[in-house]
């Protein structure tokens, strides 16, 4: 039987075996990316377009005094991290902004190429691995985009959730906690759910070990670097910024236009999506409130966690790498269910569902019902972020519904009694 997947699968694999071909490919593909990315940061007219220069004016203002969470690019935008990120950009600033964007750019490059090849080591076969990888990688082009050409972090998060998962299957239990810390201290939002994962499993050195490099990347360093009482007013500041944003008084917050209202179409997350359905517009949220959608997102996030958590727990007997993958994968991917704000860049850990989806499909009979929910959902969710930046799709909220959906099918796949 062909599927859509099944002519895909085998597409990639007849490119794959020819090298000349391939390299080609990507060659042409990075180059194109490379000019487009490069203008938009560095060559174009000002103010330049790109994330990357929200990281180097708060790591300016690690030199210069200033606060680091009221500083601007050219843009308007503000910084919206914990202090770790610019204090790590200091060094950068005394470099021209065309050169930091060539170098953030290679750097998305290479968590690209370390995604395919650290998500293919545990495979069944390594030639198998690779081809679900850059299947993966395929899928998940419309946010890798998105977030490389705007000097964003989601392709490095994404590399960030592979390795980890990497170290964890090698039994490099420390390094897997540190690197985890040090990933949700960069950025904390999309692998925070993490935690309950290996807490599940009874990974207690990674456990151990996240928390005190949480310690170390969010208190230790920064204090070294800056002081400790100037790193505890920029914590303070943060948690305040973005405790205000998603509250009740959250359209007071000065980064409420730029990141946290649900009636933009750039907010992607299920949250916002519902209030948009709901409210659509900023007088109708503010003249009814949108409770009920907060709190029924909330009390959704919570069961859905504890329920994987519950079908992920420590089995006596092994699991193979596919079910751990998978398993792993739905706590990221439930990140930007029950995270507030999401924007497109942060779908590109959807490489780490689509993966092992891609590895089971290759084992599961083409007619079985599992089979076929597991390949439209992946369908689903790759056309949703393809058009997830156009309207009105932006503005119904299709990736979100899309996760949903995926998140679910992938789910009632793995709570299957029989699926090990």
């Amino acid at each position: 039987m062909v599927t859509p997947l099944s002519l895909f699968s085998r597409t990639v694999d007849l490119v794959l075996r020819r090298k000349l071909l391939c390299i080609f490919i990507v060659v042409v593909f990075l180059a194109i990316v490379g000019i487009s990315t490069l203008y938009r940061g560095g060559l174009g007219d000002p103010p330049r377009r790109t994330d990357l220069t929200v990281y180097l004016s708060a790591a300016e203002a690690i030199k210069t005094g200033d606060n680091i969470y009221f500083v601007t690019n050219d843009r308007g935008w503000y910084y919206v991290y914990m202090p770790l990120l610019a204090i790590l950009l200091v060094p950068f600033t005394k470099l021209p902004l065309l050169l930091n964007t060539s170098l953030w750019y290679m750097l998305s490059v290479l968590s690209l190429f370390g995604m395919v090849i650290l998500s293919a080591r545990p495979a069944r076969n390594m030639s198998d691995g690779i081809r679900a990888a850059v299947m993966a990688i395929l899928f998940c082009m419309p946010s890798i985009l998105e977030s490389i050409t705007r000097a964003q972090t989601g392709v490095m998060v994404a590399f960030f959730a592979v390795a980890i998962l990497y170290l964890y299957m090698k039994g490099w239990g420390v390094w897997a906690g540190i690197l985890f810390a040090f990933a949700v201290v960069l950025k904390s939002s999309p692998l925070a759910f993490l935690i309950v994962f290996f807490i599940v499993k009874r990974e207690w050195k990674i456990v151990a070990s996240a928390a005190l490099g949480i310690l170390f990347f969010a208190l230790a360093f920064p204090s070294l670097v800056i002081g400790p009482e100037r790193n505890w007013l920029f914590l303070n500041e943060w948690h305040n910024t973005l405790s205000q944003a998603v509250s009740s008084t959250g359209k007071n917050s000065r980064i409420w236009g730029q990141l946290a209202t649900p009636i933009s179409a750039d907010n992607q997350s299920l949250y916002a999506t519902l209030t948009r359905w709901f409210y659509q517009t900023e007088t109708n949220l503010a003249a009814y409130g949108n409770f009920w959608v907060k709190w029924g997102v909330r009390a959704f996030s919570g069961i859905a966690l504890v329920a994987l958590a519950f079908v992920s727990r420590r089995k006596k007997g092994p699991s193979s790498p596919n079910r751990i993958m998978l398993e792993y994968s739905l706590f990221a991917i439930l990140m930007l269910l029950a995270s507030p704000v999401n924007e497109m860049h942060h779908y590109t850990v959807f490489f780490s569902i689509f993966f092992p989806i891609f590895l089971y499909l290759d084992d599961l009979p083409r007619n079985s019902l599992s089979y076929q929910a597991l390949m439209w959902s992946s369908l689903l969710a790759f056309l949703a972020q393809a058009v997830g930046h156009l309207g009105p799709f932006d503005e119904w909220g299709v990736p979100s519904v899309a996760t949903l959906i995926i998140w679910c099918v992938s789910f009632a796949f793995l709570a299957r009694p029989k699926n090990k």
